[in-house]
């Protein structure tokens, strides 16, 4: 029997990591939660959310530069919202959409509109497109992406069952689109969108191209392995990808644009999680990270590493200041930090719950932050170090 089982941060390699505070929520049996860790696994910072209005576990958080915590509550089946709060834990701002469940992602835009993602029935004229019998008479869902003012005013949305062609799916009998719902009622989940993101500034638009316009938005449809950009004036869309690595995407999650001063600046990072695949064997079991080149759609780098790399659900990346990549592997729960030759300079294993998504932020990313100072940095080096000795660490 294994007495022992490796938690916590399990490698670590300052010299070669890009070293800050991790953000990320917490799924697990008690009080939703967001947690702060350094680069030895401490807790540093954590948020507890109020559950008097909005029920629900944390499935996605966000560190602001004021140092409050955007989080997104609920699913798609249940009522959820959105909650801000502040460094202290008070709650300071919060919305439920009167259109939907939100779901899975929010973002915050640099002038403080928030971007989110909310479920809705096809309306039944949109319906009547549709060539398969087998889903004209079953209930079939897609989203509505919204843009909501500090004020709780809608500014901006986006059907997308106005926009796609509803006969455009990946479903066939028992696949990932098909399920029960709560009346035991047979429901299509069409489009299942699991990520937005407003377009930052990007080299793309500079050098002429309007398809990157920033404030353009950027979705990822997860049921039809589709990421889509958004003319965000003429809500036309603009650019799609399926890619075609190993037979293309298959559930993706996460794909954004990478910032200016970042290393593969306006390339877009995609988690291709390997879930159900329907075109090609070489995926099944097996995730990728894919930084693709958007008017090329070459995929210029990847992160793989066969069967011991797959989460077929949710999970993230994050391109880092010095060229690493961040990479939360859900299903494995565990967190973890690749050079660009794919080498794993931290690694952080969780065992109370799983977290959906995680963001890496420099410890002077925040007033907050900046006073906590520098922590310590310990290497830790397996198998001869997996644990450092308490006497080592600061007092949380």
């Amino acid at each position: 029997m294994v007495t022992v089982y490796p938690k916590g941060t399990t490698i670590y390699k300052p010299e070669k990591c890009c070293n800050g505070y991790t953000v990320f929520p917490l799924a697990h049996q008690g009080k939703p939660e967001v947690l702060m860790i350094n680069m030895n696994g401490q807790i540093v910072h954590r948020w507890t959310a109020d559950s008097s209005r909005i029920k629900g576990g944390i499935v996605r958080a966000r560190l602001l530069k004021n140092g409050h915590i955007l989080t997104l509550r609920g699913a798609m089946e249940t009522k959820g919202g959105v909650q801000e709060y502040d460094w202290n834990g008070k709650l300071v701002w919060e919305y439920v959409p009167s259109i939907g469940n939100p779901h899975h992602d929010i973002f915050r835009k640099d002038n403080g509109n928030t971007l989110m993602i909310c479920r809705e029935e096809v309306p039944e004229k949109y319906k009547e497109k549709i060539k398969d019998p087998r889903r004209r008479n079953i209930s079939i869902y897609s989203d509505v992406i919204l843009e909501v003012t500090p004020d709780k005013k809608v500014v901006w949305e986006w059907h997308e069952y106005e926009h796609l062609d509803i006969n455009r799916c990946n479903q066939i009998p028992a696949s990932r689109d098909w399920r029960a719902g709560p009346n035991n009622n047979t429901i299509s989940d069409w489009t299942h969108t699991n990520t937005v993101q407003a377009l930052p500034e990007n080299k793309w638009y500079d050098k002429g191209d309007d398809r990157f316009k920033p404030g353009n938005v950027l979705i990822s449809l997860r049921q039809l392995d589709l990421v889509l950009i958004v003319d965000r004036d003429t809500q036309e869309i603009v650019w799609e990808y399926t890619g075609d690595y190993k037979g293309g995407l298959s559930g993706q999650h996460e794909p954004h644009m990478i910032e200016k001063g970042i290393p593969g600046e306006g390339n877009i990072l995609i988690f291709d999680n390997g879930a159900s695949p329907q075109k090609d064997l070489a995926h099944a079991g097996c995730s990728f990270v894919l930084e693709v080149e958007p008017p090329t759609k070459k995929v210029v780098w990847k992160y793989e590493d066969g069967e011991r790399f797959h989460s077929n659900f949710t999970s993230s990346s994050q391109r880092l200041p010095n060229g690493n990549t961040l990479i939360n592997e859900t299903a494995g729960r565990r967190i973890f930090e690749v050079t660009p030759e794919g080498e794993i300079v931290w690694e952080y294993v969780h065992i109370k719950g799983f977290s959906t998504r995680s963001y890496r932020y420099p410890y002077d990313y925040c007033p907050q932050t900046k006073a906590l100072g520098k922590p310590r940095e310990l290497p830790v080096i397996p198998p001869q170090d997996m644990r450092i000795p308490p006497t080592e660490l600061p007092i949380e």
